[in-house]
C-alpha cells in the first residue's frame, strides 16, 4: 500500500515537472525568438522605441498638479470630504495666520519690549504692490455680509463702530490708538503694576485681549520684578486679499532676515500661512541637484562595470544609452498618466529616484549572460541577441512584473494621492521594462557588431587590435569566484548564515510591534528652516496651542436650539483633547450679555434684534461677527443665522493614535446631539483633520496591501519559476527582508506614515530582484544542489550585487539631505539593498544547496539547461569551487528537436556556430570528467 502511494507522489511530482517544463520552453522560445528579431532589425526597434515614447511623453502637455490636501487624501466617499465640501461652500476660512514668537531671559524687560515695538512698527509699515496692513489685514467685520451698511445706519451712526484689524501683542496693553510712545518709556514698575491688574482680571473684554494667553513663563519676583520667557505675536490676514500671500514674503523678511538689532539674548522666530508650501518647494528643488549627481554616479558605475578597459571592449557609449532607458521611462510614463487623466502631488518628485534605484539592475543581468554566452564568437549578432534574452527574459520579466504588482496592488487604496503615486510608479516600471528589451537590446547588438568589427566607440577602426591582458581580466568576479562562493558553500559559514538570518528575523519581528504610527506633514522640511524652529518653540513655550479646528453650524434655530447648544458647549469644555483656555463660544458670551442687562427675548424676533446689537454695538461682540453669516432679506433689516461656528483649539498631540481619538472624540460629541436632524447641519472640520484622517488610513491599509503583494509576488514567481520548491524560498526571502526592513525602522527612529508606508510596499517588489534570478537561474542547471547553488553565484552573483550597489548608488546623495524624506528614502532604500542581497546572494544559495529542487530530469530533456565549464571565457579557473566528486560533472543538454523547430529563424553560420560551441563545450566537460 504505501508503495502504491509513493508510486502516486512520484507520478504527480512526474507529472508537473512535465507541464512546467513545457510552459518554460515557451517562455523560452517567446524571449529567444524575440531576441532574434532585435537583434536582426535593431534599428528599426530603437527607431521605434524612440518613437514610442515621443508619442508618450506629449501627455506632459497634460500636466495637472492637486494641491488641495482634500483632494489628494480624502477618499470619494469620505465624511471628511463631504465636511470640507459644506465648510467650503457655506463658511470659508477668511484669515491666514502669521505668528512670531519671541523668546528672551525676560521678554518683559523694558529694552525686549521696545524691540518688540519696533517690530510691530515694521510689519505695520510693509507695502506690497499699494497695499498697506491696513489693506490687507482681516477687521471685526470682515465676515460681515452686503447689506451691513444700511444695517448700521438704521441703529447707529457708522463712526462710532470700532473696525480696528484683528491681531494679538501683549503691547495692547500700552499701545493707545496705534502709538508706541508709551511703549519705549515703560519702566519695570509700569510693567508690573499693568500685568498683575490684567492677570488678575477674571475674564477680558476679548480673547485677542488677553494676556495670558500671550506669555509663557511668568515669574514675579521680589521687588516689583516680574519675568516671563517667551511671548506669541499673532497677525490675521484677509485670505480674499490678492496681496496677502505676496505680503507675507515680507512679512517673514522684516521678522526674520532684517537688519534691526536686538538685545541680548533675544530671539525671534516667525511663521506665515504660506511658509510650509514654500519652504517644501525649496526642499524639493534643492534636491533635484542631488538626482543628477545620482545619475552622474550611476552613469559612471555603469560605464565601468559593463565594458572592458581598452579601446574596443569598453561600452561608454551603450552604458550612456542604457541609463538613457531611465529618462525615456520618465518622459513616457509621466506623459501616460496624465494622459490617463491622473494628477501630480506633493510626493511625486520621488519618483525619478526611485525609477532610477530600479532601473538598471535588469542591464547588469542582459549583459551577464551575453559576457556569459560559450561560444559567442561564432555566433551571428542575432543569435547572440536571442540567446541572451532566452536566458535573461523569464528572470527580468519576474523582477519587473513583481515590482509592477507591488505598486499594482497599491491602486486599491482609496486614497487619491497614493493611488495617483502607484499609477505612476507602476506605469514607469513597465516602460523601464518595455525599453530595457527593446531599446536597450537593439544597442546592444549595435554595440556587439562595433566589437565585432574592431571599432571603438566614435566607430573609427582599430586595425590590427588585440586586447591587452589587463582588459581581460575582471576583478570582481575574481573575487567572487576565489574567494566569496568558496567560503559562503563551506558548511560551518552555511550554518552562520542561516543562524544570522533566523536571529535577524527573531529580533525583527519584534522591533516591528514597536514601531509607532506617527507623522506631522512639517517633518518634509529641513529641521533648521524656519517653520520648524518655530515650531519647537510652540511646543516649548506654549504646549496648548495645537491645531485649530471647528465646529460648524448650518440651519439651526439658536433660539429653539438652545438647550442642545447648551449640552453641545458642556461636553466641549469638558473635552481632554481641546484646549480651555481657546475656548469661546459666541453664544455663551451672548447669554451671559443678556444676563448682564437682564434681558430675556421673549421670541426669535426679539432675539435676533439683541444679537444684532450685541454683534455691532458691544466691544465684546463684534469679537464675534467672524462667527456668524447672515443672509438680509432685500430692503429689510430682517436677517437669518445661514451658518455659524465654534472655533476650538486642541491640545499639542504627537501620535496618530492621539489625533484620531481627538477627531473620534469630537466627532461622536456632535453625532449624539438631537442637532443634525430635520436638515440641520453639524460639522467638524479642520485642514489637520485631512492629514489626520490620510494617516489612519495609511495604517489600516498597510497591513492589507502589505499582504497582497506578497501574495502577488508569490503567484509571479510561481508561474514563471515555474518550480514550487524554488519560488517558496524565493518567497521566504521576500518575507524577511520586509520583516527586518520594517523591524530596521524601529533603530532608525521612523514611524509609519505616508512615505515610509510607500517605501515597505515597494520593498516587496524590489526584494525578489535579487532572490529571482538565483531561483530561477538553479532551476535551470545540471548537476547536485551543491554545484548548482556555486554556479548560480557564478553565473549572475556579479550581476545581482551590481544592480544592488547601483540602487544605492541612486539613493546614496540623498543621504547627504537635511530633508526628513528623501533621508527617509535612503536610509529605506539602504536597508532594502543589504537586506535583499543578504537574502538573495547568501541565504538563498545556502538553502537551495541543501533543501532545494532537484535537478532538471530527462523527462524534461527539451529544456535547455545552462552552466559554466570549467574555464570561464575570461580565463578564470572554476576548479576549485566544485566540493563534490569529480565524476560528477556539469554538462550542456542540447536538444535536436528544438534545434528543428528554430532553423528557419537561425541562419547556416550562426547554426554552426551553435555546433561548434556544443562540441568544444562537450570535450571540455569530457576531458573534466
Amino acid at each position: 500500500m504505501a508503495t502504491n502511494k509513493q508510486t502516486t507522489q512520484f507520478g504527480k511530482r512526474k507529472c508537473y515537472r512535465f507541464f512546467a517544463s513545457r510552459f518554460i520552453v515557451n517562455f523560452d522560445d517567446l524571449f529567444y525568438r524575440l531576441g532574434l528579431c532585435l537583434g536582426t532589425h535593431p534599428l528599426k526597434a530603437l527607431c521605434g522605441s524612440l518613437a514610442a515614447c515621443l508619442a508618450a511623453s506629449f501627455g506632459l502637455l497634460l500636466w495637472h498638479e492637486e494641491l488641495n490636501d482634500v483632494e489628494l487624501f480624502m477618499p470619494r466617499d469620505s465624511h471628511v470630504r463631504r465636511d470640507a465640501a459644506w465648510v467650503q461652500a457655506n463658511f470659508e476660512d477668511e484669515m491666514r495666520f502669521e505668528s512670531v514668537i519671541v523668546e528672551a531671559d525676560n521678554v518683559l524687560d523694558p529694552a525686549v519690549l521696545a524691540a518688540i515695538a519696533r517690530l510691530e512698527m515694521a510689519v505695520r509699515d510693509i507695502s506690497v504692490s499699494g497695499h498697506s496692513w491696513d489693506d490687507v489685514c482681516a477687521r471685526y467685520n470682515t465676515w460681515f455680509q452686503t447689506t451691513a451698511d444700511d444695517i448700521f445706519e438704521s441703529l447707529v451712526d457708522k463712526s462710532s463702530i470700532p473696525n480696528d484689524c484683528l491681531y494679538q501683542s501683549l503691547l495692547k496693553l500700552w499701545n493707545k490708538n496705534g502709538s508706541f510712545i508709551e511703549v519705549f518709556s515703560l519702566t519695570n514698575d509700569n510693567i508690573f503694576s499693568t500685568l498683575r491688574h490684567q492677570l488678575n482680571e477674571s475674564k477680558p473684554k476679548s480673547i485677542l485681549d488677553d494676556p495670558r494667553m500671550l506669555l509663557s513663563g511668568v515669574e514675579w519676583g521680589p521687588g516689583k520684578k516680574v519675568r516671563a520667557k517667551a511671548t506669541i505675536l499673532n497677525w490675521m490676514l484677509k485670505k480674499s486679499d490678492n496681496s496677502s500671500a505676496e505680503w507675507e514674503l515680507e512679512f517673514i523678511r522684516q521678522a526674520l532676515h532684517s537688519n534691526r538689532s536686538l538685545p541680548q539674548g533675544m530671539k525671534v522666530f516667525a511663521v506665515s500661512t504660506r511658509s510650509y508650501k514654500d519652504v517644501l518647494g525649496q526642499v524639493l528643488q534643492n534636491n533635484i541637484t542631488v538626482l543628477f549627481a545620482g545619475f552622474s554616479l550611476i552613469i559612471l558605475y555603469v560605464i565601468i562595470m559593463l565594458g572592458r578597459c581598452n579601446m574596443v571592449e569598453q561600452r561608454i557609449l551603450l552604458s550612456l544609452l542604457g541609463v538613457s532607458v531611465i529618462g525615456q521611462s520618465i518622459l513616457a510614463s509621466y506623459g501616460l498618466c496624465f494622459y490617463m487623466g491622473f494628477f501630480w502631488g506633493p510626493l511625486h518628485p520621488v519618483l525619478p529616484f526611485l525609477l532610477l534605484g530600479v532601473g538598471v539592475d535588469n542591464i547588469y543581468v542582459l549583459v551577464q549572460c551575453l559576457d556569459n554566452l560559450e561560444g559567442r564568437q561564432q555566433m551571428t549578432i542575432p543569435e547572440r541577441i536571442g540567446r541572451t534574452l532566452q536566458k535573461a527574459g523569464v528572470s527580468i520579466t519576474v523582477t519587473s512584473l513583481t515590482d509592477i504588482l507591488a505598486f499594482a496592488v497599491g491602486t486599491s487604496t482609496v486614497m487619491p494621492f497614493l493611488r495617483s503615486f502607484c499609477v505612476f510608479a507602476a506605469t514607469g516600471i513597465l516602460c523601464l521594462y518595455v525599453f530595457e528589451i527593446f531599446f536597450f537590446l537593439s544597442c546592444l547588438a549595435l554595440d556587439e557588431k562595433r566589437i565585432m568589427t574592431n571599432r571603438d566607440c566614435c566607430y573609427r577602426p582599430q586595425k590590427n587590435w588585440k586586447p591587452n591582458s589587463c582588459s581581460q581580466r575582471n576583478i570582481q568576479k575574481t573575487v567572487f569566484n576565489k574567494y566569496i562562493i568558496p567560503n559562503v558553500m563551506k558548511t560551518p559559514m552555511k550554518v552562520f548564515i542561516l543562524l544570522t538570518t533566523l536571529v535577524l528575523f527573531s529580533v525583527n519581528i519584534w522591533c516591528v510591534l514597536q514601531v509607532e504610527q506617527k507623522f506631522d506633514p512639517i517633518w518634509y522640511l529641513y529641521p533648521d528652516s524656519y517653520p520648524i524652529l518655530y515650531n519647537d518653540k510652540l511646543n516649548e513655550y506654549f504646549p496648548k496651542y495645537g491645531k485649530r479646528a471647528a465646529i460648524y453650524m448650518g440651519d439651526v434655530n439658536f433660539y429653539e436650539d438652545k438647550a442642545e447648544l447648551n449640552e453641545l458647549a458642556t461636553r466641549l469644555e469638558s473635552n481632554p483633547y481641546i484646549n480651555k483656555a481657546t475656548l469661546d463660544i459666541w453664544y455663551k458670551s451672548y447669554d451671559a450679555w443678556l444676563e448682564k442687562h437682564k434681558t430675556e427675548p421673549e421670541n426669535e424676533d426679539e432675539y435676533k434684534a439683541y444679537l444684532l446689537e450685541f454683534l455691532l454695538l458691544t466691544r465684546e461682540g463684534q469679537t464675534y461677527i467672524k462667527d456668524i453669516k447672515f443672509t438680509f432679506a432685500d430692503g429689510d433689516t430682517d436677517y437669518n443665522i445661514t451658518a455659524a461656528q465654534i472655533p476650538i483649539q486642541h491640545i499639542v498631540m504627537n501620535t496618530t493614535a492621539e489625533q484620531v481619538k481627538a477627531m473620534a472624540s469630537i466627532w461622536d460629541t456632535i453625532n449624539s446631539l438631537n442637532l443634525t436632524k430635520d436638515g440641520k447641519q453639524l460639522v467638524a472640520f479642520s485642514q489637520e483633520y485631512v492629514s489626520w484622517t490620510a494617516n489612519k488610513i495609511i495604517g489600516e491599509e498597510l497591513l492589507r496591501n502589505l499582504g497582497l503583494t506578497i501574495a502577488a509576488v508569490a503567484m509571479v514567481t510561481l508561474i514563471l519559476i515555474q518550480n514550487l520548491q524554488t519560488s517558496f524560498w524565493v518567497n521566504c526571502c521576500v518575507i524577511f527582508t520586509v520583516v527586518d526592513l520594517v523591524g530596521s525602522m524601529y533603530w532608525l527612529g521612523l514611524t509609519i506614515e505616508i512615505s515610509t508606508s510607500i517605501m515597505v510596499l515597494l520593498c516587496a517588489g524590489l526584494a525578489v530582484d535579487y532572490a529571482a534570478h538565483v531561483g530561477h537561474e538553479f532551476t535551470r542547471l545540471q548537476g547536485t544542489k551543491q554545484q548548482r547553488a556555486i554556479t548560480t553565484l557564478n553565473l549572475i552573483g556579479t550581476a545581482i550585487f551590481n544592480g544592488g550597489l547601483s540602487t544605492f548608488l541612486a539613493f546614496a546623495l540623498l543621504g547627504t539631505s537635511k530633508s526628513y524624506l528623501f533621508t527617509t528614502f535612503f536610509k529605506l532604500f539602504t536597508g532594502v539593498v543589504i537586506f535583499g542581497l543578504f537574502h538573495g546572494l547568501l541565504f538563498l544559495p545556502v538553502i537551495l544547496s541543501w533543501l532545494g529542487p532537484a535537478a532538471p530530469t530527462d523527462a524534461a530533456s527539451n529544456i535547455n539547461v545552462f552552466t559554466v565549464p570549467v574555464v570561464s571565457q575570461n580565463g578564470i579557473h572554476l576548479d576549485h569551487l566544485v566540493t563534490t566528486d569529480k565524476e560528477e560533472s556539469v554538462c550542456i543538454n542540447k536538444n535536436a528537436k528544438r534545434n528543428e523547430e528554430m532553423h528557419t529563424a537561425v541562419t547556416l553560420e550562426a547554426r554552426e556556430g551553435e555546433e561548434s560551441e556544443t562540441d568544444a563545450l562537450s570535450s571540455q566537460v569530457l576531458s573534466n570528467s
